[in-house]
Formats: C-alpha cells, structure tokens, sequence
C-alpha cells in the first residue's frame, strides 16, 4: 500500500502540494471546504464586477484530472489528532495519513471592533466577494429609488487597510462608481458619493519605496478616494462608521482589508502559536515534534534568515511553500533529506486602477503607469489555475479597457427563482 498524504486545503498552498506529488507513488488525498479553488488576489474584481465568479473560482477536481493518485474531498476540517495521525471532519468519517499538509489558510480578523464581524465585508473568500457584490449594486438601486438617501452615505464606502487588498479595492471601487454608476444613475450626484481609504499607521503601502506611495496617493486622489492616514475604526453599524479619534463617517459598506487571523484548527493543534495564530515552522516547514506534518501558506509562521518577521501572507508564499512541502515528502519517500525553504521573492505589484499599477523588484526597482500594469496583468494570468480561466480574463479585462463598462453588473436574486410546474 502507499503512503497517504492528506493535504488540508484547495488554495495555493495545498495545490501547489498536490503538483508536486504527481507521479510519485502515494495516495494524495485533498479535502476543502468548497469544492472550487479561489484566485484570490483578484476577488476585488468579482466585488467590483470586472470579472465573473469562473474567472476567480475554479473547480478542484477539474485541477487533477491528469493526477489519479490525487482524491479530492469537499468537507470542513473539525480538529487534527496529530498523536494518532487523524484527521476529523464534519461532514465525513477521519481519515488517516503517513504525511499531513496544512494548508488551511486564515480567517479575517477584526480586531475586537465592535460591530465589524456583522457589519463589514471581507475579501478572502469568493463568497465574501459575491456578498460584497450583491450588497453594492442594492445600495445603488436604493439611492435610485431615494435620491435622499446619498447624503445619509447609502453609496458611501469605507475601506479599512492601506496594503494591496484595501487600496486594490478602492481604486477598482471608484473606477466602477465615477465610470459605469455614473452613467447608468446620472440623476446621482457623484460630488457627494465618498469612498474613504483609512489606515492605522502613517503611510499607506508601506511596503513601497517612498516614490510608489506618492504616486498612489496621487492616482487615488485622481479618482476621487480619499485617504486617512493614523485612523482606526472603533465600530461599526450597518449605516455608519465610528472612528478612534471621534470622526464618524457617513456610510453603508465598509469594506474590510485590515488583517488575517490563522485558521482555527492551527491553535487546536496542540501547539505554541504566535501572533495572528500562526503554527511556527522548522527551516524545512515542518511542524516542532511531527516531522510528518507541514504547514504552509497563510495558516504558517515562516521565517526566512536575515529577516526580522515572517514571510508576509501573499499567495505567492503560500504557492512555494506548498510546493516545497509537496517536494519534501517526495523526497523522503526515496529516503532522502528535504532542503530547507528558501522563499524566491520576485518583486511586490498592485494595481490601483485602469492603467495605474505599481511594481517594486526585489533589488529595489520600480515601475509604474501602464509599463507596471502590462506586467502586472501578465503576471496574474500566468498564475491562474487554466488556460480557461485566462482567456475569461483576458476578455473581460481587455473589454473593460477599450469600453470602460463592466457587463457584471447585474443582481441575481435566488428567491425570484420560479417553482417547479407541475
């Protein structure tokens, strides 16, 4: 019989495992929650009707068609019995494993902020994008029944978090407001429709060089977003937003791109975790006292040599270290000792809008305007999961160029389904 590996987890990490296992002799086994795998670093679009839910999310077992040693399983993790080497789920009986790969990723985290877990909507899951979605072409369909309602911030949006997700969301968000809304509701007045960015700590993007945050201050600013920099939020209601330093913002959505919290499974583990519930790993990812068990991606605290804090939770880190942990097993399976991780930075990129991208490479480099958001959308359709779901995007982007309109915006209702005749 071979050795079953069970990887935990459809994202990045647990697929770019699964890759590297093919061909060797063990029985993969890879459980998700979903059935599909989420592009994340694009969900923003879905949220932003740029691109269709099949262009972000893609179906698992489509993935492994050419893999048979791979079994791929939709059901929901309950706990990890790492001294009998189990893993127990909801849905389905414990499954066994010689090697265990978690791949779990992170929840959102909130802060404590009151409000926020009922009221906020987060962008990790291609739910929470679709939710986020639905919930803005409603806000605009109320304002057109009541124009009233503008000045009680019913299209005003409060984004929360000065890194990629947060200003990658503003930007497209205003792109869709003064672009498309503006035309489909003229009546509208856009002079008084906010989209605020607020950021805890001096500056936003801090990971850029200083010439990249000036020029994204400066394209916000061209959209008409408009930045709080040494803000926190304090709470939130469904129609306002209460920050620390007593400024209250008039508005109906906040988006939430402020920080993650480990899965949960990572603290029922038996483990010490350190700050945001991350499982601390060995210079090879695997975890103190069970070399049979690695973690990656997001769910891991991955520390790279030199360097004072963990590797950031970027698809990308997910992606290699899933690989390396898929390449370690492989290796000991012929008796030989894994290498340690070394992560292979290529460069950090964000795009603030049509044609506004920022590109900082590893030696410090930087790119921006359209050179950087060429590239940065070569980049991303490299990294989508087929040939299928680059082509959906290619199209839609390359739409959205020429034509400035995004065909996505529409609203599908489940309870205006009609009953079955009979």
């Amino acid at each position: 019989m071979p050795e079953r590996v069970v990887i935990l987890g459809g994202g990045f990490g647990g697929i770019g495992a699964a890759r590297e296992l093919k061909g060797v002799d063990v029985e993969v086994v890879l459980v998700d929650q979903h059935d599909y795998h989420t592009f994340q670093p694009l969900l923003y679009q879905v949220a932003t009707d740029l691109l269709e839910t099949t262009a972000v999310g893609h179906p698992l077992r489509d993935l492994f068609h050419d893999q048979p040693n791979v079994t791929v399983h939709e059901a929901t993790v309950v706990a990890v019995d790492a001294d009998a080497r189990q893993v127990q789920f909801a849905e389905m009986a414990p499954v066994g494993y010689d090697h265990l790969v978690l791949a779990l990723g992170a929840h959102v985290n909130f802060f404590g902020v009151d409000g926020a877990g009922d009221h906020a909507f987060p962008l990790y899951t291609l739910a929470d994008a679709v939710r986020l979605k639905e919930h803005i072409l409603d806000r605009w369909e109320a304002a057109d029944r009541d124009p009233g309602l503008v000045d009680d911030g019913v299209v005003n949006v409060v984004v929360v978090g000065g890194g990629p997700t947060g200003i990658e969301s503003a930007g497209a968000l205003s792109e869709l407001y003064r672009n498309e809304f503006a035309k489909d509701y003229p009546h509208l007045p856009q002079e008084r429709i906010r989209i605020v960015l607020v950021e805890a700590g001096d500056d936003i993007f801090t990971m850029f060089r200083p010439e990249i945050r000036e020029y994204t201050r400066a394209v916000l600013a061209e959209r008409s977003v408009e930045v709080m920099v040494g803000e926190t939020v304090a709470s939130v209601t469904p129609t306002r937003v209460q920050l620390a330093s007593g400024k209250s913002i008039d508005a109906h959505t906040l988006v939430w791109g402020a920080g993650l919290q480990a899965n949960p499974v990572a603290a029922a583990l038996g483990v010490d975790v350190v700050r945001g519930g991350r499982i601390p790993v060995g210079p090879d990812l695997t975890v103190a006292g069970h070399p049979e068990i690695f973690a990656v991606g997001d769910i891991a605290a991955i520390e790279q040599k030199g360097d004072e804090k963990p590797l950031p939770q970027l698809g990308s880190v997910a992606l290699q270290s899933g690989e390396h942990a898929g390449a370690s097993i492989a290796a000991q399976l012929k008796g030989k000792q894994p290498k340690p991780f070394r992560y292979h930075d290529k460069g950090t990129m964000a795009t603030i809008g049509r044609m506004s991208a920022v590109i900082q490479t590893r030696h410090g480099r930087t790119i921006t305007g359209p050179p950087a958001s060429l590239a940065w959308g070569a980049v991303h359709l490299a990294l989508l999961s087929t040939g299928e779901d680059r082509a959906k995007a290619m199209i839609d982007w390359t739409w959205a160029g020429f034509s400035h309109e995004r065909a996505g915006r529409i609203s599908v209702k489940t309870e205006d389904a009609q009953p079955a005749a009979h």
